[in-house]
């Protein structure tokens, strides 16, 4: 390029520079001007607003709002949150710039609802005066509503715009019919009072209307005119052949970068228009300058990049600057294998869908059908009118992959109904064999119903082996005492010999005493069982309580040679118990000790407090050995002697732990060896409710 070809090309760059920055200079020359004209709808449309029924209405709902708040109420509440959650919503934006107070029927103002104002002295009507705009607004007992009083600039207006809201409050207000609903929620025997500065109010309204959004459609049919000029210049000032500009490596950019280029540029300008033109009120900054010679800047580029198409011709210009067609040529065969890949996991993916997990949440899987189709129908539909034939044929496609997938599924369910029925037939041990697909998650859920079932009929059976052995148990138990006091009657009646006629009535009396006690025991296990007991609840300490019941049965003890170790906290340890019930747990623990530990042994007594729970704990070893399941010696009726030779109705446990229960313990035992451990717990209750029962 000789040195005249030079200076043409640089008075071409000079020409396009001056076109970009004569659009920028009558953009930023309009600035004051579009500032103006938004400035003038935003007060036209903020003066409208203050005295409109939108705006009027929000303090009446604030009423609403400020009631369900103060109540507690949780249907005021969730009517709220349910059918109007934008009355919180609007409330929450409004109470920045508004003084309120809630005043009850006497006038006193109710604590926490009330703005932080100067000072916390209740409002009077008068102050209302000192605002741009204050209301007063009141219910009476029945929630009959009463606009008291409103001051301001546009008194006259809102007065009457609140009067027509309170008139018709279910349509105006909830745009709701039901006036028997809105009667539930409303304020009761409540004054309320809202006050707005003249600057707070004016914050207010324009935050509803704001300057940014009032930028018209002046600025934006001047903004468009100006790209399509520049546009238009990048396509002609190259056919000056002169210039030497247009084909520079710069205008050499793909197709499809240079339109998205062009398209975020626009997108962005338009997107913040409203704050470029207003954040300087009219004002025009250097970074405004910069913006807006870029962005005509990045129009001309883009512009001229397309312009291409004119110097190559459409072919050429696809061949070498339609980025898609570029990478098509270059990795075709890869392509084509993405497709194979693409085809692979489509099957794989149909296949994936017999993995459906029911128990769990299925949102990946179903958003992945959900694109999956999305992606299907937008490729059909970029054909426009051709897309209806696409459509046609992929609903018959889809048609019969729907049609063989539920041909599997109702296979699959079949399988499973099969075992279902089996098993409602009574056979527990049925297998479902085949692949479930879909369903695959309930080849575990129905071994689990197997399981259940067959634990429900091994406790059936025990039950009904322990009601057996109870009616057994009862008899033998009631038998025994009976058949020896009707001997000892019908020797009594023929015995002349008066030491043996004693020795008979101590017998009897021996006998009847305990069948007085086995009859006592059936009683209190009985009404245990059935709830049917009353307790005298009081402050127990309960190391005392035991030592007590140890000291009485102390003769017992000596005489079975048992030596106790006991370790007890050293204060007392108070429970809120009945000291009849406890004091009979304890005695049936200890006889059952007298009766069953090997003589001469040790018993090990421990009472541990932690911070919330007691726990009492007593071992022995056994003169026997421990052959019986720890999980029925509490049954009735169940003895740690099979044979039951020693004394006593086999309700002992029974009572302890029923008595336990009752009293919101629980009692367990436990064996090892010759070892036996049984074990209380009871929580401790707090210090609040030891106060309120002492």
């Amino acid at each position: 390029m000789d040195t005249k070809s030079k200076n043409r090309h640089k008075f071409g760059i000079v020409l396009i520079l001056g076109v970009i920055l004569l659009a920028t200079v009558i953009v930023l020359g309009n600035y004051n001007t579009f500032y103006k004209n938004a400035k003038k709808e935003q007060d036209s449309l903020t003066q409208n607003y203050r005295t409109s029924e939108s705006f009027m209405k929000t303090f009446i709902r604030d009423c609403y709002v400020l009631y369900s708040k103060e109540s507690g109420n949780e249907y005021n509440v969730k009517f709220l949150d349910d059918y109007y959650p934008e009355f919180d919503e609007k409330f929450n934006r409004q109470i920045a710039y508004m003084n309120y107070q809630v005043q009850d029927a006497n006038g006193e103002v109710i604590d926490g609802y009330r703005s932080n104002r100067d000072s916390w002295e209740k409002v009077k009507d008068t102050e209302l005066a000192d605002y741009a705009l204050g209301i007063k607004i009141s219910f009476d007992k029945n929630g009959e509503i009463k606009i008291d009083q409103v001051m301001g600039t546009e008194v006259t207006k809102q007065e009457a715009v609140l009067k027509i809201l309170t008139s018709n409050l279910p349509e105006k207000i909830f745009e709701y019919e039901d006036e028997s609903e809105i009667e539930n929620i409303s304020p009761k025997d409540r004054t309320y009072y809202f006050m707005m500065t003249e600057a707070k109010l004016n914050a207010y309204v324009m935050r509803v209307y704001p300057i940014t959004s009032m930028v018209g459609n002046a600025a934006v049919y001047t903004i468009l005119t100006l790209i399509l000029l520049v546009a238009l210049l990048a396509w002609l000032i190259p056919m000056k052949k002169d210039l030497h500009t247009g084909d520079e490596i710069i205008f050499h950019v793909p197709f499809e970068i240079a339109i998205a280029t062009g398209i975020t540029g626009i997108s962005l300008i338009f997107s913040y228009l409203g704050e470029l033109i207003t954040h300087a009120k009219g004002n025009v900054w250097p970074i405004d300058f910069l913006v807006w010679f870029v962005f005509f800047a990045v129009m001309y580029w883009v512009s001229g990049c397309v312009r291409q198409i004119r110097l190559l011709g459409v072919k050429e210009y696809v061949k070498k600057r339609v980025l898609l067609i570029w990478i098509w040529r270059r990795f075709g065969n890869g392509i084509r294998g993405g497709i194979h890949w693409c085809k692979d996991k489509i099957e794989a993916f149909y296949h994936s869908l017999d993995q459906f997990n029911f128990k769990e949440k299925n949102n990946k899987i179903i958003l992945k059908i959900v694109l999956f189709n999305f992606a299907i129908l937008l490729v059909i539909c970029s054909f426009w009118y051709y897309g209806i034939a696409g459509l046609i044929v992929y609903s018959v496609i889809l048609f019969l992959i729907l049609q063989k997938y539920f041909n599997d599924l109702r296979k699959k369910y079949a399988l499973l109904l099969e075992a279902t029925n089996k098993i409602a037939d009574g056979n527990l041990d049925v297998e479902i064999e085949g692949d479930l697909g879909v369903f695959s998650p309930f080849r575990n859920e129905i071994q689990k119903i197997q399981t259940g079932f067959k634990k429900a009929v091994k406790e059936e059976v025990k039950s009904q082996r322990m009601k057996t052995e109870l009616i057994t148990n009862v008899s033998h138990d009631l038998k025994t005492p009976l058949t020896a006091i009707i001997t000892y009657v019908n020797l009594l009646k023929d015995e002349k010999d008066e030491k043996k006629r004693k020795d008979y009535i101590d017998i009897l009396e021996r006998k009847s005493m305990r069948l007085k006690v086995l009859i006592e025991d059936l009683f209190e296990i009985s009404k245990a069982s059935s709830q049917n007991v009353n307790l005298n609840l009081m402050n127990v300490d309960i190391v005392n309580l035991f030592k007590q019941v140890k000291f009485e049965l102390e003769d017992k003890f000596e005489e079975k040679g048992l030596e106790f170790r006991t370790t007890f906290p050293e204060e007392k340890v108070i429970l809120r118990l009945d000291s009849q019930k406890t004091y009979r747990i304890f005695e049936n623990l200890l006889n059952n000790i007298v009766k069953y530990a090997l003589p001469g042994t040790r018993v090990y007594v421990e009472i541990e407090k932690t911070e919330k729970d007691v726990f009492i704990r007593l071992k022995n070893i056994s003169a026997t050995e421990l052959t019986f399941n720890p999980e029925e010696i509490t049954e009735r009726f169940v003895r740690g002697d099979e044979s039951r030779n020693t004394e006593g109705s086999g309700l002992g446990l029974a009572i302890v732990k029923s008595f336990v229960g009752l009293q919101g313990g629980s009692f367990h035992i436990e064996t090892e060896a010759d070892l036996f451990k049984a074990e209380i717990r009871w929580a401790l209750p707090g210090e609040e409710t030891m106060k309120q029962e002492a």
